[in-house]
């Protein structure tokens, strides 16, 4: 059987190929290219691309594993898509060997290689894409994620991340983050979290992210190090029935997760504000506007309140009477034509640490457009300050 590298076939075409994981790859094939039209078959063999794949022989067990895909050289670029296809052999390795993450959480295992090099690059030149990922399918609460990180290619530290969607969870769903008889509950914010988390909100995992220790020497090593998760509370109104905090996404980061040592948390708050239309308030599922946003807890007696900062790009085009009437009502007259965009939108304010509402905020808004004040005169840009007091 003969062995092959991307590098052999598309080398001299491609030569920005030089500096990607596929100058590396050893594949076994039979003929003399795995590749029939733009189809790909081949097994990568991992003991022949050396010290690359050690780490991934060690975790999986394996010398060698099937790939199949779609390699495709069209626009004078070479795109590769290939994805591992025995995936019942590495679920099973992977389950069996990775901490926290493993064993009957662990649904599926994957591995795929991503490449995307224009011929136009040069030696010198880094393809566009290049990566190849190990993807970790894992149960959790109500519905499943997908855990994603680049393969390690030596001893050291790796992260596998996941975002989630419409993943109900309780806070014992996340209690096999930590060492067998610790309860995530205890390192949640609660108290903290005050008029936010009043009779047992419901909650959605939005994002999981696990970082590991891996050795090989003198033995295969795989040790948890830290977890973050985010938790999402949704529907939270700020401001009467214009504003809502959707979701207000608490981070929790677990340090010391390692045998024998003893568990850690550190929190923050992120997430969006959505701002309902004038017409519809407490509309929440059809927002006019929706951004990110950063939140502080309260720290007395220096900061006695919620602070809350977000940010806003209009890919809509959206018009800022529009922004201003759903926030401060339909009756708002600024006297700016509705043609009228956001080019960028601030928000700051703090929020009461009883009732978690606001009483005033400040907005700063960019806004771009022809406003024929004079007939021989424009203004392409201004931006408008607006602070709100009741």
């Amino acid at each position: 059987m003969a062995t092959w590298k991307f590098t052999d076939q598309f080398g001299a075409t491609y030569p920005a190929l030089a500096n990607s994981i596929l100058n590396l790859l050893v594949f076994d094939i039979t003929g003399t290219s795995p590749i029939n039209g733009t189809a790909f078959s081949a097994s990568l063999d991992l003991t022949a691309t050396g010290n690359a794949m050690n780490v991934l022989a060690s975790l999986t067990g394996m010398t060698t594993i099937p790939f199949t895909g779609i390699v495709q050289t069209a626009n004078n670029t070479l795109s590769v898509a290939i994805q591992s296809s025995n995936d019942t052999a590495l679920t099973s390795a992977i389950a069996g060997i990775i901490p926290i993450i493993g064993g009957q959480l662990c649904k599926n295992v994957s591995l795929t290689i991503n490449n995307v090099t224009p011929a136009s690059l040069t030696s010198a030149e880094d393809p566009t894409v290049d990566e190849i990922d190990i993807n970790i399918t894992v149960a959790i609460g109500s519905g499943t994620g997908t855990l994603i990180a680049q393969i390690p290619m030596s001893q050291g530290f790796f992260t596998v991340t996941a975002d989630f969607q419409n993943v109900g969870i309780g806070l014992s769903d996340l209690n096999f983050l930590l060492p067998s008889g610790s309860n995530f509950s205890s390192f949640f914010p609660s108290t903290e979290l005050g008029p936010y988390y009043k009779n047992t909100p419901s909650l959605d995992l939005l994002k999981l992210g696990v970082t590991f220790y891996v050795g090989i020497t003198p033995s295969l090593t795989v040790m948890p190090t830290s977890a973050t998760a985010v938790i999402g509370i949704t529907n939270i109104p700020l401001y009467q029935q214009a504003l809502y905090l959707d979701p207000l996404g608490v981070w929790v980061t677990l340090t010391g997760l390692g045998a024998g040592s003893t568990p850690s948390a550190s929190w923050g708050l992120l997430g969006s504000i959505i701002l309902c239309n004038y017409n519809t308030p407490g509309k929440t599922d059809t927002p006019d506007f929706e951004f990110d946003f950063e939140m502080t807890f309260p720290n007395p007696p220096t900061q006695p309140t919620f602070s809350i900062a977000g940010n806003y790009e209009n890919p809509l085009n959206k018009p800022v009477s529009l922004m201003i009437q759903d926030l401060m009502g339909a009756s708002t007259n600024t006297g700016i034509p509705d043609n009228i965009t956001i080019e960028k939108f601030d928000f700051y304010t703090d929020a009461d640490v009883t009732t978690g509402t606001i009483s005033d905020f400040g907005i700063d808004i960019a806004m771009s457009g022809q406003f024929g004040l004079f007939t021989n005169f424009t203004l392409e840009e201004f931006s408008i300050s607006v602070a709100y007091s009741s």
